[in-house]
């Protein structure tokens, strides 16, 4: 990551999770395939030990062979910080934030 947040190390774990039982939000992001590798393992860092928050996939799409990563909250809100990195970061081209229930 080259924009605002490249020197953040650590993300901050927020105090103010809002519980969503039985929902899980995800945000789906797309990104050069140069760095996606890096910005994978970035956000593995950042969200190391946090269990309520999961890398589902990540790789190529199928069509044009754009980088994604889909990750999820379970039973808890995005993080709006991490929303913001996303909007403010020149690295990711785009993302969308989804909702659906929890499969039991």
């Amino acid at each position: 990551m080259t924009g605002p947040f490249s020197d953040v190390k650590e993300y901050p774990r927020s105090h103010q999770v809002s519980s969503l039982p039985g929902q899980v939000q995800g945000v789906y992001i797309t990104l050069s395939t140069e760095v996606l590798d890096a910005t994978s393992a970035r956000f593995t860092g950042w969200f190391y030990g946090r269990e309520e928050v999961a890398i589902v996939d990540e790789g190529t799409s199928d069509k044009q062979g754009i980088g994604f990563i889909l990750m999820e909250w379970i039973e808890c809100e995005i993080d709006p910080l991490f929303l913001a990195i996303l909007r403010d970061e020149e690295l990711i081209e785009d993302y969308t934030a989804y909702g659906r229930d929890l499969e039991v």
